[in-house]
């Protein structure tokens, strides 16, 4: 019965968990202002922010791989061409 219980209440302060600002709540009403709060919204941005970074590198990168991958082709085949 113990562990049962132990189980459920694990299973309801998960509940009240928000993920993204790391920080666990006992109340339902705590965590709904906690939601619509300014932090967790401003947490949020920063973390959209930093994946549209990463990914805006991601693509800067591969652009500059596939000009200097053209850019090499373009001497050999100058050098194939003048031999």
């Amino acid at each position: 019965k113990e562990k049962a219980r132990e189980e459920s209440l694990a299973d309801l302060k998960s509940s009240f968990y928000c993920d993204l600002c790391d920080k666990q709540y006992l109340k339902h009403a705590e965590y709904d202002n906690h939601i619509d709060s300014y932090d967790h919204a401003h947490t949020q941005r920063i973390k959209e922010l930093k994946q549209k970074e990463s990914a805006m590198k991601l693509s800067c990168g591969k652009q500059k791989d596939d000009k200097q991958n053209e850019k090499e082709m373009r001497r050999i085949s100058e050098f194939a061409d003048s031999r």
